[in-house]
């Protein structure tokens, strides 16, 4: 059921396990279906990880988000001068991209087996993904090394079981999911959800030195992604905008400390070694 508790190893299993009613492939329609890129694009400059962008990653040189979903990172990092692709194993996204852009460099593809040699690239950007894969992190992140050159770059961001997780969402959520199973629905794996050490300690094992380890949401106190994504009720129309409760709650949250409600927690790590 939502909600499970599972030990940490070096693959990456988080001390969180996430349950939904979705398949894989129902998960993937009702993230991407009903969003457009301009909106994903426009609430790039709102959220906390641009400051990290802006200030690390180089400008002449290749970087690669991998799972770049929609997109919308590589088009607002392209604008600004980057030199930066994308690649994504749903090839349905890759296609409105290109639809939309043609002169993106993006392309379908597993980011457990890259099109890259050894040591050619000098930042990975990971946000969101690796906690996807029910066995773990350890490919994943073993191919993100072997690509990255010696001092390369990860940015690498995974959601977080937050105290308003742990008090509220997971509890409520596990009701629901049991109320479903009685009814005979089936419950997928959807994902995993760390805490900062336990970040720490698997890009550790994996050959990376965390050198900032922050908190991933909208910069913005009246915003929450966490509570956004964990409470529908709570949504407004436009995308990632909250109604009133979920503007007030997020304030009183985010003014207390941005670790009670933010959606994940980001990690910029430089690959040891030259290997």
């Amino acid at each position: 059921m939502r909600g499970q508790r599972t030990g940490i190893d070096i693959r990456g299993r988080g001390m969180r396990k996430i349950y939904t009613i979705r398949d894989p492939e129902s998960q993937r329609v009702h993230m991407w279906s009903t969003r457009r890129i301009e909106e994903e694009v426009a609430a790039c400059p709102r959220r906390s990880i641009t400051k990290y962008f802006e200030g690390y990653l180089p400008k002449d040189a290749p970087i690669l988000e991998a799972g770049c979903g929609l997109g919308a990172w590589v088009v607002y990092l392209s604008d600004r001068g980057y030199d930066i692709a994308g690649i994504d194993n749903d090839a349905s996204v890759i296609e409105r991209l290109k639809a939309w852009k043609p002169t993106l460099d993006v392309r379908f593809g597993d980011i457990r087996k890259l099109p890259y040699e050894d040591g050619v690239l000098a930042a990975i950007i990971s946000l969101g993904v690796m906690e996807h894969f029910e066995d773990g992190c350890e490919a994943a992140l073993n191919e993100t090394r072997r690509v990255l050159k010696p001092g390369g770059l990860l940015f690498f961001t995974v959601p977080t079981n937050n105290p308003f997780r742990r008090v509220f969402a997971h509890p409520m959520r596990s009701c629901y999911l049991q109320w479903r199973k009685r009814r005979g629905d089936s419950i997928h794996f959807a994902e995993y959800r760390f805490s900062r050490g336990e970040v720490e300690t698997l890009l550790r094992a994996h050959g990376f030195e965390p050198e900032i380890t922050t908190w991933d949401d909208f910069s913005e106190t009246t915003m929450s992604l966490g509570i956004w994504a964990d409470f529908p009720m709570l949504q407004a129309k436009a995308l990632y905008e909250l109604k009133h409760a979920g503007k007030a709650a997020a304030f009183v949250l985010n003014s207390l400390s941005r670790w009670l409600a933010c959606s994940g927690i980001l990690c910029v790590a430089r690959k040891q070694g030259s290997g």
